[in-house]
Formats: structure tokens, sequence, C-alpha cells
């Protein structure tokens, strides 16, 4: 990892593997349209790589209204993640929290598109149109994305914390296989990628919900070291 800057006090780290999704928008841009197709790559990779810092910003800020600080927020190929330290206390700062990433897309969306009206310029166009998709995919209920934590979090209004995560759970996993099928013959590798990570962040929520089991059974945290919670904003490509 790449400690990049600190966002108020909240470091920003680049995973290895992101500078490939920056190399991959240059070159496709390229491929296509010669050196201003390049220009147009890079320019549109900055302003995604802004707009998925924000989007994981409004997650980190919304939590820390809370008393819930932030380890770190990670950009991936796939979006970025904001390791928030612990579980919000009420199931409504849990949905105010998912739904503060997807809030700055749509206002950034709404900055940009009062620009493009002012200056038609194709790039603001361009900007708005990958804000709105990103917070609307966002809003997928698929756990943990921000939809499927707002889903866990009503859910566990009428039937409890746990039933609810593990219900959050299997829907998760239903759309992680999901969008690994449907990547195939859209020839998605961000739905690939998204998938994958799905599944992963998954078990580590199954993982969670036996500590937490664990410690309601014994009084005691268990042996092992819980992981932060990941709120992460992916992007649709």
């Amino acid at each position: 990892m790449l400690h990049v800057i600190s966002l108020s006090g909240i470091p920003l780290r680049l995973h290895w593997s992101f500078s490939l999704l920056i190399v991959a928008m240059v070159a496709m841009g390229g491929y296509q349209f010669g050196l201003p197709g390049m220009l147009a790559g890079a320019f549109a990779s900055v302003g995604l790589s802004i707009s998925v810092v924000l989007h994981e910003l409004g997650h980190a800020l919304a939590a820390r209204r809370f008393g819930i600080e932030t380890a770190h927020i990670t950009l991936y190929p796939f979006g970025g993640v904001a390791a928030i330290e612990r579980m919000p206390e009420e199931p409504d700062q849990e949905i105010v929290i998912a739904l503060a990433g997807p809030a700055v897309n749509f206002v950034l969306a709404a900055i940009a598109g009062w620009i493009w009206l002012g200056t038609s310029q194709p790039f603001a166009l361009v900007f708005v149109a990958s804000n709105v998709l990103m917070g609307l995919f966002n809003l997928i209920p698929a756990f943990p994305m921000d939809g499927g934590r707002v889903l866990r979090a009503v859910l566990a209004k009428y039937m409890g914390f746990i039933p609810a995560s593990r219900l959050a759970v299997r829907i998760g996993r239903g759309f992680a296989w999901v969008f690994l099928i449907a990547a195939f013959p859209l020839r998605s590798l961000n739905l690939a990628l998204v998938g994958a990570f799905l599944h992963v962040a998954l078990n580590s929520e199954k993982e969670r919900l036996v500590a937490m089991n664990w410690e309601r059974t014994t009084g005691r945290p268990p042996p092992w070291e819980e992981k932060p919670q990941t709120f992460p904003g992916v992007v649709a490509r």
C-alpha cells in the first residue's frame, strides 16, 4: 500500500493494483483515438479517482458524527474502501453512514451538471454521468455495498442484528454471483472485480458474525483480531 495523503486526519492509500486502472484507461483511450484519447483517458481517470475518494470520505465523515473513526481509505481498481473502526450502535446510524457516499456522488453530479450547462464542457457531462452511475450502482442491495448495508439496517429493526446480517450476507452472495456471471457476456472486468471483492468481504462478515456469537456466548472477546468494517464504493463501468 502507498500512503498518499491524509484527508481530515484519515490516511488515503493506493493499492498497487490501482495503477493498472489508470494505465488501462489511458491505453484504451490511446488505442481508440490516439493522443487525444490518451489525454481524455487521463482526465477521466483523475475525475473518477476524485469521485471515489470523495464518496469514501462521505462515509468516513458521516461515521465521525457518531464518534466512529476511520482507519484508512484505500483505492482499488474496482473502487474504494473506507475501513471504519467499529460498527454503528444503531441501525439508523448505519443507514446515514451508508447513504452518505452515494449522496456525495449525486451532489458532485449536480455541481458538474451546473458547470456543463454554463460551459458545454464535455468532460463535465462525463463527470455527471459517472457520478450518477456510481451513486445508483452503490445503492444496489448487495451487502456490504451501501444499498446492502441500508437493507441490513432496516431488517435489523425487525429481526435483530445477527439474523439480519445473515440474511444480508446471503443476498449479497447472490448478487456477487450475478456480477461474476454477467461480467462475461458484458465483457466487464470491473463487474468481475466487484463480484470477487464481494465474495471476500462476505467471508470476512461471516467471520465477524462468528466472533459476535463467541462474545455473546462466552462473555469474552474472541481470541482472534476483529477486522475493521468496510464501506466500499464501487465503480460501474
